[in-house]
């Protein structure tokens, strides 16, 4: 009697750890489950990311460490555990730190990457110059009103390289609206009571395409009354 408990304890421990292994194994697969989700989620964004900013003429200086290193590695892993799936406890190499754990850096920093690149963009655009310029006609009465519409414009094409936009595209056309609405207003700076000379000097020197002979006395004298000569740089081309 006393032989046979012990026979049937013994089964069931021998259950029990195998149950345990399993278990054990079971856990380790959903760790490494989660690990390949995770990092391979990371990279077909980074891959989306780069594609859309580049088919957008966006084009983004990136370049990951040891690409080609990596992808052999995945096929090595892949190759592994296809022959033999107990290799996902006894892999060919460290995947977390080897792996895993790179793959996220090189997500990192091509995300880094291509949010220096979409900023760079926006601020070529928005390089519109001459804020010297719109400070000194902000205090002329006749022109607030198209200072503050020229500052919003400016304001909110800056606005757009604060974050990656998730269609590049459609941002970069509102961008174009948004620069061409800033000519307009600069084009359309004028009051009747300023002469036009004046007036055309100063669109002129905005885009710094003003000509020195433009700069005549009449153009002189009124910017001098107004305390705005400091306001302008002659520069040669």
């Amino acid at each position: 009697m006393l032989l046979d408990r012990a026979a049937a304890l013994a089964t069931k421990i021998n259950t029990y750890q195998k149950l345990k292994n399993t278990a054990d194994e079971a856990d380790l697969f959903g760790t490494r489950a989660k690990q390949f989700e995770t990092v391979s989620q990371l990279m077909a964004g980074l891959r989306e990311t780069l594609s859309t900013l580049t088919d957008a003429g966006v084009p983004v200086d990136f370049e990951p460490n040891d690409g080609l290193g990596f992808a052999a590695k995945a096929r090595l892993l892949r190759e592994a555990i296809k022959e033999d799936p107990a290799k996902v406890s006894d892999p060919p190499f460290d995947i977390k730190h080897a792996f895993t754990d790179r793959l996220n850096g090189i997500a990192s920093a091509g995300h880094k990457a291509a949010s220096a690149a979409w900023k760079a963009y926006v601020d070529k655009r928005a390089a519109f110059g001459a804020d010297e310029v719109l400070s000194a006609l902000g205090q002329v009465p006749q022109f607030r009103v198209s200072v503050a519409k020229i500052r919003q414009i400016r304001g909110e094409v800056a606005g757009f390289g604060v974050s990656l936009p998730a269609d590049p595209k459609a941002a970069i056309a509102s961008l174009d609206a948004l620069v061409s609405q800033h000519e307009t207003a600069w084009k359309s700076l004028a009051a009747s009571d300023i002469p036009s000379s004046v007036v055309a000097f100063i669109r002129a020197a905005a885009s710094s395409d003003a000509l020195l002979s433009a700069y005549t006395s009449e153009v002189q004298a009124w910017l001098e009354s107004r305390s705005l000569l400091g306001a302008f740089r002659i520069k040669l081309r």
